[in-house]
């Protein structure tokens, strides 16, 4: 009996000491595996459970108190249930003050509508990944943070509460915003470029269209041969900077992505042949030969570019021209037959010279833009200037590649540059034959012209070139007065720069077409992009005449609307 009682005041103190979380406390059971036995092993193995549910609970806690992203632990209607230290330290808040309170709390205001259908979401799919939202703070102001939503459930696997795991990306959304004013500022120094080479480009052409118009006129007068040797030289001195202007201003546009090549059907010899042509002369000027050959294989019409094509191959015939001291140049077309297709072809362009050549550590630097293989050689016959860079990015805008080989294989100096263009294959009859028009134009009736151009010189240069066709010229200074003189009278055909003050040519277009003004209104303008002729179609111009013209390109528009 008193062994009984020993035994059940044991019992009692083993109760005892689980109830007050004494855990490890255990009674040894006795071998006679009576009742009291039974009871004492329920006991040990309950204390047991209970002290390693207590480890794991610690463990798990340690873990949630020492991530360091924010986290939060809602009730099932979306009440706060615990936070983090991480949670409490980021915003100032702390978990007591904070429980029981619904979610929407955390956020600032403007987020609360976004909160409300991410919750719908997140209901509908059971978790949510990567939400931006703003959670408020006592001493930071609002932070950004991305939150994931995960349900908790319990051993039965019913939903027991909700996860949020917020972390906080303030570094991340101070880089997008560093990234994207890094962005506008390279925009607007882009814009400021493409403003400022746009009116280098009027301000230069402007003078340049009285030079290269002028000197026309002057050649086309009596001249000495040593007065007509000087006026083509000024022609020639004035072309060369129209084309390096050009390639200026191509440049940047490939680099902008602006440039497009266009495809339309053309005889490729009939093209080739008519650009290069004038080159034969040049390189007889410097006692050499020129000559350009093409495959028997390659179509009479294909698909691709004439323009595009062209001035690649000039500026690779004219520099091999300046580099080659004796000897001979040529230009040879190819058909690639192992990369063509049905419905397309591969031609294959080389320009061969006897020059100088260009070093190997040096044949792939050329293609970059303002660099020359050579400094002494770029002294004595000039450098590539842009051609090279805008020739590379031109034929890769066709599809194509190019290349240097230096010396030509079997010889012991010049070069070969070479490239590729993939173009459409078309039957001979698909080009529609160009309207001809008399390029020897004088006006058959007469005839009165409106010239509207701010600058003088090319008021006058136009003036008397119209007038030596025939032409009754009335000119005006500003689009204000054109609309005055052109309501006041009938005139056949308009001239119109686009860059005037006050009212410039496509307000003062868009005027005189909505007063019903229907004669043909040309654009007399620096500038003749697609974007730029666009613009002045919409203004309700009929075409345009770039500046500087030549005496052709007037005549074929005075043909075509007169």
């Amino acid at each position: 009996m008193k062994v009984l009682k020993v035994r059940i005041e044991e019992i009692m103190t083993l109760i005892a000491e689980v109830a007050n979380g004494n855990f490890g406390y255990q009674l040894d059971v006795s071998e006679t595996g009576d009742e009291l036995d039974a009871v004492i092993s329920g006991i040990n193995m309950l204390g047991q459970e209970l002290q390693n549910s207590t480890v794991s609970r610690d463990f798990m806690q340690s873990i949630y108190q020492g991530v360091v992203d924010m986290l939060l632990i809602l009730n099932n209607d979306f009440t706060i249930r615990n936070v983090n230290e991480a949670f409490e330290e980021a915003t100032g808040f702390r978990e007591a003050d904070l429980i029981g309170l619904p979610l929407d709390t955390l956020f600032r205001q403007d987020d609360r509508e976004k909160l409300t259908a991410e919750i719908r979401k997140f209901e509908e799919k059971g978790k949510l990944l990567n939400v931006e939202l703003y959670i408020t703070s006592k001493n930071k102001g609002a932070i950004p943070v991305s939150c994931s939503f995960s349900f908790l459930r319990n051993n039965g696997q019913e939903h027991s509460g909700i996860l949020i795991i917020a972390k906080d990306i303030t570094e991340i959304k101070q880089k997008e915003l560093e990234l994207q004013e890094a962005k506008e500022r390279a925009e607007a120094a882009n814009e400021a470029k493409s403003n400022f080479l746009s009116s280098m480009s009027h301000e230069i052409r402007t003078p340049l269209n009285g030079i290269l118009g002028f000197t026309n006129l002057l050649i086309d007068t009596p001249l000495n041969e040593t007065q007509k040797q000087y006026a083509t030289l000024i022609k020639t001195s004035g072309s060369n900077l129209s084309k390096l202007l050009n390639d200026i201003l191509d440049l940047h546009r490939i680099e902008q992505d602006k440039i497009e090549v266009e495809t339309i059907a053309f005889d490729i010899r009939e093209a080739i042949a008519s650009h290069l042509e004038p080159y034969k002369q040049l390189a007889r000027g410097k006692g050499l030969s020129f000559a350009y050959t093409f495959d028997e294989a390659i179509p009479r019409v294909v698909a691709g570019d004439p323009t595009r094509i062209n001035q690649v191959l000039i500026n690779l015939v004219s520099n091999a021209i300046k580099f080659t001291e004796s000897g001979s140049i040529t230009m040879h077309a190819a058909l690639d037959a192992a990369t063509s297709e049905n419905e397309s072809i591969t031609l294959k362009f080389a320009v061969t010279d006897t020059g100088v050549g260009i070093p190997a550590d040096k044949q792939e630097l050329i293609f970059d833009s303002f660099t020359q293989s050579d400094q002494a050689v770029s002294r004595k016959f000039g450098g590539f200037g842009l051609g090279l860079a805008i020739c590379k990015k031109l034929v890769r805008l066709m599809q194509g590649e190019m290349g240097v080989v230096s010396p030509p294989a079997g010889a012991a100096t010049g070069a070969t540059f070479w490239f590729t263009i993939s173009v459409g294959k078309l039957p001979a009859d698909a080009m529609e034959p160009e309207e001809e028009f008399d390029v020897s134009f004088t006006f058959s009736k007469p005839t009165k012209v409106l010239v509207v151009d701010d600058n003088p010189i090319n008021v006058f240069l136009m003036q008397d070139v119209l007038e030596n066709f025939g032409a009754q010229v009335t000119t005006a200074e500003s689009g204000a007065e054109a609309v005055q003189l052109a309501l006041a009278d009938a005139f056949d055909l308009i001239f119109m720069d686009i860059q005037m003050p006050e009212m410039d040519g496509l307000e003062a277009t868009s005027k005189l077409r909505r007063a019903h003004i229907t004669c043909p209104i040309i654009a007399f303008s620096a500038s003749a992009y697609k974007e730029d002729i666009a613009r002045s179609l919409e203004a309700g111009m009929n075409d345009h005449l770039c500046k500087p013209f030549t005496p052709r390109e007037l005549k074929t528009l005075l043909s075509k609307w007169l």
